[in-house]
């Protein structure tokens, strides 16, 4: 038995990150060599394969920075699969008939088990045991849980952070395009080097540009943005290095917003 401390835990689950991107192997079947090797009982199974799907997406979330899919998926390990895989594969081994065995203790005749537990089967006892007497357990966290509530509140405020550098990014630009004319960059111009320089892609920060400093945006469709990509000559700009930041704002806000959906969704049920 592993019998690890929880440092131990994280460790072995980013050796099993690691050696996930990589080697690009099924989590559980990294998982289940760890398993094997270090003879771990269901649940320390169920703690390394929670933790190594924790670790996993880390890494595969740190490495889509800068990367225009921001989605993260993987095929997260499942820890019961690993115990199946181990408990089927392992032999079976004989139940001891001893009385004190704790599966066959509720299997006896009523007399032998009030003998067993040392009191007169002929009389009634209305004493409470101690399971009776025991209070109530609480719903415990275990460390899986608190590294993902960890990483969460991590996400909610980076994503607050990019969402603020975007709104930062875009009033510094409406700033510039609410000067008297001639004082400032013309708006017509600004947007076409925008869309032959960053594509589609930036549609929601012109349309968001345009409201906030009262300009009219040209209407241009998916062909007229290509044409400008692929004809029109642009030269770098403080507006255009804003509208980037701007950009580079809202891909990583998505970013965040879809890391915490992912540990929304395979956040692990507190049980009793």
């Amino acid at each position: 038995m592993a019998n690890w401390n929880e440092g131990e835990y994280v460790a072995r689950s980013k050796e099993i990150a690691q050696q996930f991107m990589v080697s690009k192997k099924p989590l559980n079947d990294i998982a289940e060599k760890y398993a094997r090797d270090n003879a771990l009982n269901p649940e320390e199974i169920r703690t390394l394969v929670r933790l190594a799907n924790v670790a996993t997406f880390r890494e595969v979330f740190d490495r889509k920075a800068g990367d225009s899919d921001r989605m993260v998926d993987f095929e997260v390990g499942e820890p019961e699969a690993v115990i199946r895989r181990i408990v089927d594969s392992a032999s079976q081994p004989q139940e001891s008939a001893n009385i004190m065995n704790d599966k066959l203790a509720f299997e006896v005749p009523d007399m032998m088990r009030e003998k067993r537990l040392g009191q007169k089967f002929d009389v009634y006892s209305d004493e409470k045991t101690a399971s009776e007497d025991a209070p109530e357990k609480l719903p415990r966290k275990d460390m899986v849980i608190l590294n993902l509530e960890k990483l969460a509140s991590d996400f909610e405020v980076e994503r607050l952070i990019e969402g603020k550098r975007w709104e930062d990014a875009i009033n510094k630009l409406a700033a510039e395009f609410k000067k008297a004319p001639g004082y400032g960059p013309n708006f017509q111009d600004f947007e076409k080097d925008a869309y032959a320089v960053f594509g589609t892609e930036i549609r929601a920060e012109i349309a968001e540009l345009a409201n906030a400093s009262k300009q009219a945006s040209v209407v241009l469709s998916d062909s007229d943005i290509q044409f400008l990509g692929e004809r029109r000559i642009t030269r770098d700009t403080p507006t255009l290095e804003l509208l980037k930041e701007a950009v580079e704002a809202r891909n990583a806000y998505a970013k965040y917003v879809g890391g915490l959906t992912w540990i929304k969704n395979n956040m692990p049920v507190i049980t009793l």
